[in-house]
């Protein structure tokens, strides 16, 4: 992809050009198949001929079980096959339900940041946390939290006075998490957040009431500043996950979201400086070139839907072939998915300030409720796209082969020394646990909104 597209995206912001970047984009997915026992070999022997480095596993917690790791056999036999292929697990770790923290209820406004959220359930998920990060010593990179912005994951979104509560709820949860996997091996890597692209910041809305990612930001940055105003003297998260899925995916890859609250691959700049404002002269690193910057971003999940006609191993109905999810026509086809993971992948590898993206998922979903978004079909027949990102890693290495363009906040100077890359280091192989084959498409029973990953509420991220 043309490198002009990259100066469309970075509206706003100071571009300062640099030569050519080694290694800085590793590839992976994000997909639940592989705790298959039936699918793993394949899976990540699939992944090694592409040449994907990484796999997000999910893990949720239930406030009903509250210290069960549930399907832990599932992931050990997962991380086993993952190994053998030199493929790196990452585990996310987010609720089961979405008012696991909040009870459904709308708090009273409060300028204590402590003041909204079960305390005693959140102290629960952070001690499941730890002792996830205790069942899998050989598990370094966590995720934590899942796109708190949108209600599907965190009910209710706002207080009693229409004002945002998701974001110290979300903040809360990730603090409390950050320091209990810290307490089990300092060396972990926690990435925070997760969140999703877009929202609509309608607090009175009849249904999916939710928050723009750059209101969010702002939301989180007042409250981990009142966390800072209480005493925190350190950071809550060690690099930043966004979820920049395009939706409708009919939207031009080049433009992204017209609304500037909302982000996309290429608006990636509008989250950037988001996250400067919320947090810049805090403990809390920042993203960019600038002093106190250099916090690393992972794009966990984004994907583009190919229509599965013809095709076996598929059942239901295709929820997303309307305007909404953009799942139709020429938009729909295999060449346009691989077409955008091909522009996505130019103009990531030369944006340092991006550690990984994963492709959710490497095989589609057979419920067409489901996501459609892989390299592969339900069948495992590769789709074109799977070549075409085989072929980029392997002429590129994940350089850029183009101009790097680091970004800074509008108006504030580049520090040369910052260091954006650093890469945890894996631990130990841990020792080896009973197998057993669990269903990758289960859904999780909800007793309020169901947030099982697997099948997004309609859809649509």
């Amino acid at each position: 992809m043309k490198k002009l597209c990259v100066a469309l995206a970075l509206v706003g912001t100071t571009l300062a050009l640099a030569g050519t970047a080694a290694a800085n984009l590793s590839v992976g997915v994000n997909d639940d198949a592989a705790k298959d026992a039936a699918v793993s070999a394949w899976f990540y022997s699939t992944m090694q001929s592409v040449g994907l480095k990484i796999n997000t596993l999910t893990l949720l917690w239930d406030e009903g079980a509250p210290t069960e790791i549930a399907g832990a056999a599932a992931i050990d036999q997962a991380i086993a096959k993952a190994k053998t292929n030199g493929v790196t697990i990452e585990l996310d770790l987010y609720p089961m339900h979405s008012m696991a923290f909040t009870g459904g209820t709308r708090c009273a406004p409060s300028s204590d940041p402590d003041a909204c959220g079960d305390t005693a359930k959140i102290q629960q998920f952070a001690s499941w946390s730890a002792s996830v990060a205790k069942r899998f010593p050989s598990v370094n990179q966590f995720v934590v939290m899942n796109e708190c912005n949108q209600p599907r994951f965190v009910n209710p979104q706002w207080d009693s006075s229409g004002n945002n509560q998701s974001a110290a709820i979300c903040g809360r949860a990730l603090m409390a998490a950050y320091d209990a996997i810290k307490a089990v091996s300092s060396s972990s890597f926690i990435w925070g957040v997760g969140l999703s692209p877009r929202g609509n910041d309608k607090p009175n809305a009849a249904s999916n009431s939710s928050t723009k990612p750059v209101s969010f930001l702002e939301a989180l940055g007042k409250w981990y500043r009142a966390e800072v105003a209480k005493g925190r003297t350190d950071g809550f998260m060690n690099g930043f996950d966004f979820h920049p899925y395009p939706v409708p995916q009919t939207q031009p890859f080049a433009q992204g979201y017209s609304d500037v609250k909302q982000a996309s691959i290429t608006n990636l700049s509008r989250i950037y400086e988001a996250f400067y404002g919320a947090f810049n002269g805090t403990p809390q690193k920042t993203i960019g070139q600038q002093a106190g910057g250099g916090l690393p971003v992972s794009l966990n999940e984004t994907g583009i839907q190919t229509e599965s006609s013809g095709k076996s191993g598929y059942s239901g109905t295709e929820v997303s072939a309307n305007s909404a999810g953009g799942v139709t026509g020429s938009s729909a086809t295999e060449a346009y998915q691989a077409s955008w993971y091909k522009q996505m992948l130019d103009l990531l590898s030369c944006d340092p300030n991006i550690q990984f993206v994963n492709i959710f998922h490497l095989i589609d979903e057979a419920d067409l409720a489901g996501w459609q978004s892989g390299m592969y079909f339900a069948d495992h027949s590769a789709k074109q796209s799977a070549q075409t990102v085989r072929d980029w890693i392997a002429q590129s290495g994940g350089n850029c082969t183009g101009t790097v363009h680091p970004w800074t906040p509008a108006g504030v100077a580049a520090a040369v020394t910052t260091t954006t890359k650093a890469k945890p280091k894996p631990k130990a192989k841990p020792k080896a646990h009973v197998k057993a084959k669990p269903n990758a498409n289960a859904k999780a029973k909800n007793k309020t909104t169901t947030t099982s990953k697997s099948t997004p509420a309609s859809k649509h991220k």
